[in-house]
């Protein structure tokens, strides 16, 4: 079986910030996304549930495996977007099996 080496990147925002991450991440050619919504966990500001939260708080992890090119370019660009948001955003190897849609 044949594997390609891509970049995995994960990053979890308030949902209100979710629109333009997205924008940014198409804007650097990446085929495609994951979106998971409802995101809850602890961290360093304490618990994050969110059944406390109202929607706009409320976190989501996206999900997203490209070429390592696009990947350093996604992390470089969520920087300035994240400056006035929570958000963690985390970037690891992974192998797939398609290379074709990534």
């Amino acid at each position: 079986m044949q594997l390609y080496q891509k970049k995995r990147i994960e990053i979890i925002v308030e949902s209100s910030c979710a629109p333009t991450i997205l924008e940014m991440i198409e804007a650097t050619g990446a085929k495609g996304y994951t979106v998971i919504h409802d995101v809850s966990g602890k961290g360093h500001r304490g618990v994050r549930d969110e059944a406390h939260l109202t929607d706009v708080f409320r976190n989501v992890l996206i999900v997203v495996i490209v070429a390592e090119e696009i990947a350093h370019d996604i992390v470089s660009n969520s920087q300035p977007l994240l400056e006035h948001y929570a958000g963690i955003v985390t970037m690891s190897d992974v192998d797939v099996v398609r290379d074709e849609h990534f």
